[in-house]
């Protein structure tokens, strides 16, 4: 028998992140949830999976090597059963009511897709509460042209309908060439080859853990430079395969992308640091710049501002600019 929502969980060496994760998933008191947990090559985990849970049924699939986070969740859609599929990194976690407020919102809008939005936090929570205190969120209105400029939609906050539950959809995979971004890169083909509706809920849904940069890479400067290099090449590859007229506003705003890595390059390559949550600043003001509540003109300075930590913005995605720091 077909489940209703699939959630398709990649996951390696990290048994006591998944166990939380998949806790939250239990939590969500939703009938008809099949996990599909994909071992990417890492440690045994089934000691961690829950067993008896009502309403939930658990799947393992196991790499005998890492095939990297892109091939797992493919892995998973290929056997997925639900009339719709969501995604759940193995470190983040599903608020409660997550599952059926998005499985309401696809019922009562129609679209392909929703995504809810995520709570961004640098310590790990208890799964089923949510964590207080951070100023960071993914909550970006949706809209597709600035999905062209940049992702403003985590995997782990996206329910959709599964297109395979009808017919064979190969397209609906991620692209494992691709080192970092397979998720942009995903929903671009989604919304500008296929055709997808995406929507958003208001309301968090996702606590999406995320340590401040100095905190995610080691090796000093020649690290994060590296980083950065990868971003940035993974990143003109992927607005190589959607073009758009060199002259309008998609374009412009794609420059100022390529501005905020120039930027980040020229404070990295001097020794000094970016500033914690450098890259979501950054993203909120591309956004705030795209949908005109912030004068494009000023989008450099701020990328700079933002960048190097000598200013950082609390920019409501409905609403009006407010400085939160001034260094």
């Amino acid at each position: 028998m077909a489940a209703t929502v699939s959630v398709i969980v990649p996951t390696r060496d990290r048994t006591a992140l998944l166990a939380d994760a998949l806790r939250s998933v239990a939590l969500q008191g939703t009938q008809g949830i099949e996990v599909v947990v994909v071992n990417d090559g890492g440690a045994d985990v089934a000691g961690v999976l829950p067993l008896g849970v009502r309403g939930m049924t658990v799947r393992l699939l196991s790499f005998p090597r890492s095939r990297g986070p892109a091939a797992a969740r493919n892995a998973g859609l290929e056997v997925a059963t639900g009339r719709f599929v969501a995604f759940l990194d193995d470190d983040d976690m599903y608020l409660p009511g997550h599952l059926d407020r998005a499985l309401a919102a696809l019922e009562r809008t129609g679209s392909d897709a929703v995504y809810a939005d995520c709570v961004l936090s640098g310590n790990r929570t208890v799964p089923g509460e949510t964590p207080t205190g951070s100023p960071y969120r993914y909550d970006f209105p949706y809209d597709p042209d600035m999905l062209s400029v940049a992702n403003f939609v985590p995997t782990t906050a996206v329910v959709a309908r599964n297109p395979a539950h009808t017919a064979p959809a190969s397209w609906f995979r991620f692209d494992p060439e691709l080192p970092i971004l397979v998720d942009w890169s995903l929903w671009l083909r989604l919304v500008h080859d296929r055709g997808w509706s995406f929507a958003r809920l208001s309301e968090p849904g996702v606590v999406y853990h995320r340590s401040p940069i100095d905190a995610r890479l080691t090796g000093g400067a020649a690290a994060h430079i590296t980083s950065l290099a990868l971003y940035e090449d993974t990143y003109r590859t992927i607005i190589a395969r959607w073009p758009v007229p060199p002259t309008g506003r998609v374009a412009r705003f794609r420059r100022h992308a390529l501005t905020m890595f120039a930027i980040a390059h020229e404070q990295l390559s001097t020794g000094a640091h970016l500033a914690p949550f450098a890259y979501e600043d950054a993203l909120r003001v591309l956004h705030a710049g795209f949908t005109g509540r912030l004068d494009e003109d000023t989008v450099p300075a701020r990328l700079t501002a933002v960048l190097t930590g000598t200013d950082t913005l609390t920019i409501n995605p409905c609403g009006p600019l407010v400085d939160r720091v001034q260094l």
